[in-house]
């Protein structure tokens, strides 16, 4: 598979998988509150991580079914249900 392929519907949150934006280092350790964290940050700096999340918000809103897996599939999958969303709507 080439490095910009990627499926929008199947995300690892895996720490150290290289292929996944959304997977911190190999040594990760941190609690899902470290890893939202994390994940705020990297989408400060990386293009790509808000790109793939808008993508899969959008496919999760279509109804599609997204399957996220690893250590911390909840925390990511909350807030791709929130991603774009006003504060009121989301709460």
């Amino acid at each position: 598979m080439g490095k910009y392929v990627f499926n929008a519907y199947c995300i690892d949150t895996t720490p150290g998988n290289p292929l996944s934006p959304f997977s911190p280092a190999s040594d990760w350790l941190g609690n899902d509150d470290a890893y939202l964290g994390w994940l705020w940050k990297q989408f400060q700096a990386n293009p790509a991580v808000r790109q793939r999340l808008a993508i899969a918000a959008r496919a999760r809103d279509r109804g599609d079914i997204i399957t996220v897996t690893g250590h911390y599939g909840k925390p990511l999958l909350d807030e791709i249900a929130k991603f774009g969303k006003t504060k009121t709507e989301s709460q």
